[in-house]
This record gives C-alpha cells, structure tokens and sequence, in this order.
C-alpha cells in the first residue's frame, strides 16, 4: 500500500449465532480488533451492537500507512461462550473489510 491516510470499514453480522428465544441465542463471541497495532474495539459483540443476529452492522476507522503494510487483527481473548452453538464457534467474525485511501 502506498503511505498516507486510509479509512478502514469493517463490515459485521452474527451468522451462527441466534437470538435469544432458541437456545442457539446462548452463546456469545466477543473480541477485540485492532488496526495498525491500536486497539479500535474492546470485547466486541456484534450481535449486541447489531441489535439481533443477522443484521448488518458497519464499523469505520481512520488509519495511518507508514511501511505499505496495513494491519488489522481480530484477537479473541477467551471471552464469550466456547460450544454453542457447535463446539468451535467463538473467534472474531468479520463479513468483509474495505479499505480506501484518504484525501
């Protein structure tokens, strides 16, 4: 990437987990995300921010290049719930990343 300014839209909906009136709505995936080695989100819960499962949310950020390269991390800390839904469904999610250059 070339240096300067970039603005970083990260886009999210919780897939695999219900609402709360079944009991796949039970479980909980919280994570942190980090973009050029800041902490932009702290236990994350796009379900709780989205209002419900399967609901788009969009989350924007400014970001400096300084060394071409563009780091964003999705770090699960062991918050949230390990087996529910299925056994494994707990890490960071993210639906899609876009990154534009600034002006």
């Amino acid at each position: 990437m070339e240096n300067g300014k970039y603005t970083v839209e990260l886009h999210f909906a919780e897939i695999e987990m219900g609402d709360p009136y079944s009991w796949r709505g039970l479980g909980r995936r919280l994570f942190d995300v980090y973009i050029q080695g800041d902490r932009v989100l702290r236990d994350f819960n796009v379900q709780a921010e989205a209002g419900g499962s399967k609901r788009a949310l969009v989350k924007t950020f400014e970001a400096s290049v300084n060394n071409t390269v563009m780091d964003v991390h999705f770090f699960w800390a062991g918050k949230g719930t390990c087996c529910i839904p299925y056994q494994g469904t707990y890490g960071p999610q993210v639906s899609a990343i876009r990154v534009s250059q600034g002006t």
